[in-house]
């Protein structure tokens, strides 16, 4: 079944081509061709007011940040398995290292907020960039002196367990973001 494809330069016809998936019972291949339908026409009203897509994909990150909290604690288990440490731990370390992620974002927003009042006031802009840059600094610097203690590992293990971890981290938020993009435009 084609689906959701343009066939030959035509626009889907839900009418004519619903969404068929054989081994899934009638009710459910309705619900998904009306899904589908919802989506595109989500995507034709973006054009006119972007806004509404995106207040409907920020309404969704907190469940989906729900979700990637404990997969970065499974990550953390797999990464730390050695250590004897039960999965209750390593998401505590999830729930404190995200909660410290939101509260530098926060001060981050804030700095970005101050900046823009302080446009006209060049050394003032200056000074709140290097506010700015210590920010990010110490975001990063803070997680991995704070995996460096709870986990009790040398600095070089500590490092490229920080930077792999961190890399598998940002391919899980890649995902669950454009799973939350693609839920917004189901749900809103």
């Amino acid at each position: 079944n084609s689906g959701f494809f343009i066939n030959n330069a035509k626009a889907w016809d839900p009418q004519a081509d619903p969404v068929a998936i054989a081994w899934l019972p009638a009710g459910m291949n309705a619900w998904l061709t009306r899904t589908a339908v919802h989506m595109r026409d989500n995507l034709e009203s973006v054009k006119k007011d972007p806004q509404r897509l995106l207040t409907g994909w920020i309404s969704v990150l907190p469940q989906t940040l729900f979700v990637v909290m404990p997969l970065f604690a499974v990550l953390l288990k797999f990464f730390y398995i050695f250590k004897r440490r039960l999965y209750m731990e390593h998401l505590l370390v999830a729930l404190h290292s995200h909660s410290f992620i939101f509260m530098s974002i926060l001060v981050l927003l804030l700095l970005a907020w101050l900046a823009d009042l302080a446009a006209s006031i060049g050394w003032l802009v200056d000074v709140i960039g290097v506010f700015s840059v210590v920010a990010w600094i110490w975001l990063f610097l803070y997680l991995l002196v704070m995996q460096k203690r709870v986990y009790r590992q040398g600095w070089f293990m500590t490092v490229l367990k920080y930077c792999v971890i961190g890399y598998c981290y940002v391919i899980f938020l890649a995902f669950a973001l454009a799973m939350s993009a693609l839920a917004s435009l189901a749900f809103t």
